[in-house]
């Protein structure tokens, strides 16, 4: 039942939710699982930002490389 979404998914389905929300015509009961579902968008999206953050870090944090080797030599 895990279902994988994208970022672009995941958002774009809470902003519906929200919408729903917002539109304020729910019982209760259906507005607590919308903001049940909300929770959950918000939670995988958070995820997603996550791991986009530490692959930005890392890519940081990598040594610069020359595009070309003979410049290392510096001049003859």
């Amino acid at each position: 039942m895990a279902e994988q979404l994208t970022f672009e998914q995941a958002l774009a389905r809470l902003e519906q939710t929200v919408k729903a929300l917002e539109a304020g015509n729910l019982s209760l009961e259906e507005a607590m699982g919308l903001y049940e579902e909300g929770m959950r968008l918000a939670k995988i999206c958070h995820q997603h930002l996550d791991t986009a953050q530490l692959k930005i870090s890392q890519i940081e944090a990598a040594p610069a490389v020359e595009p070309d080797d003979e410049q290392q030599g510096g001049p003859a």
